[in-house]
């Protein structure tokens, strides 16, 4: 899977998702929860959060920034609320994380790994889901390094464009050119998923897979019994028509917005040097420029 890549901050669907919900042929309650919104907590599981809290306090592993309720809330929920568990999840973690210092990756050091919109932040879907585009086929990098830390970068500017009760991201795949010349490596592709489900846990909502080859349906059913089935509810593939009318069009509009087309550029010439729906100058300026508010607003504090 390609690395992640950010696009300029859109307006929110909305403050509350529920509201987008209700205005809009949409999910119930139980989905809005799985595939949209921040986590709420019984009175048993809030208590085990805060045992959690206090032990990370205790052995000296609490930071006040990454720690939130909302944080520690997914951690809980990726280790079905089991205390050992998620107290260890939540140290490794932490300690990398103090580490790699993801949050301090700034737009000038990984701009070299976004020119071809490999993997962008489209704009937001009609619940105010950030939408990740991603395409390998328009890979043009080889380092690891750089590879994992363009991936951190879009990882926490993905969370950044999240508003209101708005907790999960959108990841949508172009499989259709896959080929293994263009595939990140075996280490990198590992190391992704380290992050995607260790680091950043509970943060998908939806993965839509575009024309995957066989090879993917055949080591998705062998590894489908091993995998949660939360998960499995958010994975899904699609092969076939997707004109407008088809049963791929409509379940896309469905989840994303009858805009799904233009966000995810599926109706534009495939190139290799440039993503689907992908402009550089415009998407980076953009996002420099948030970031560049961001630091003036940390002078004008300090």
């Amino acid at each position: 899977v390609a690395m992640l890549a950010p696009a300029a901050p859109e307006p929110a669907a909305g403050e509350n998702a529920k509201a987008a919900s209700k205005e809009q042929k949409g999910m119930n309650e139980e989905e809005l929860q799985l595939h949209v919104e921040k986590l709420k907590l019984t009175e048993e599981q809030t208590k085990l959060r805060e045992q959690v809290k206090q032990e990370l306090k205790k052995n000296d592993l609490f930071d006040e920034e990454f720690c939130t309720n909302e944080e520690l809330n997914r951690f809980c929920k990726a280790r079905n609320f089991d205390f050992k568990k998620v107290y260890t999840m939540l140290k490794e973690c932490i300690t990398w994380r103090r580490t790699a210092k993801p949050q301090n990756i700034r737009p000038s050091e990984v701009e070299s790994e976004s020119v071809t919109g490999k993997t962008y932040i489209a704009g937001k879907d009609k619940y105010g889901r950030p939408v990740i585009v991603m395409d390998s086929s328009c890979e043009n990098s080889k380092d690891h390094d750089t590879k994992i830390k363009y991936l951190l970068f879009n990882l926490e500017h993905a969370k950044r464009l999240m508003e209101g009760n708005v907790d999960k991201w959108v990841l949508f795949i172009y499989l259709d050119k896959y080929s293994f010349f263009s595939a990140p490596p075996i280490k990198t592709s590992l190391e992704t998923n380290r992050c995607l489900t260790l680091r950043y846990p509970e943060r998908l909502g939806h993965c839509f897979l575009y024309q995957p080859p066989s090879l993917f349906s055949v080591v998705w059913k062998m590894a489908s019994p091993l995998i949660d089935p939360r998960t499995k509810k958010k994975i899904n593939f699609m092969s076939g028509s997707f004109d407008k009318g088809s049963a791929n069009d409509s379940k896309l509009s469905e989840v994303l917005g009858d805009d799904w087309r233009d966000l995810v550029g599926v109706d534009d010439k495939h190139e290799t040097t440039k993503a689907r729906g992908y402009d550089h100058d415009k998407v980076w300026s953009e996002v420099c420029g948030m970031y560049k508010s961001d630091n003036e607003e940390e002078s004008k504090q300090s």
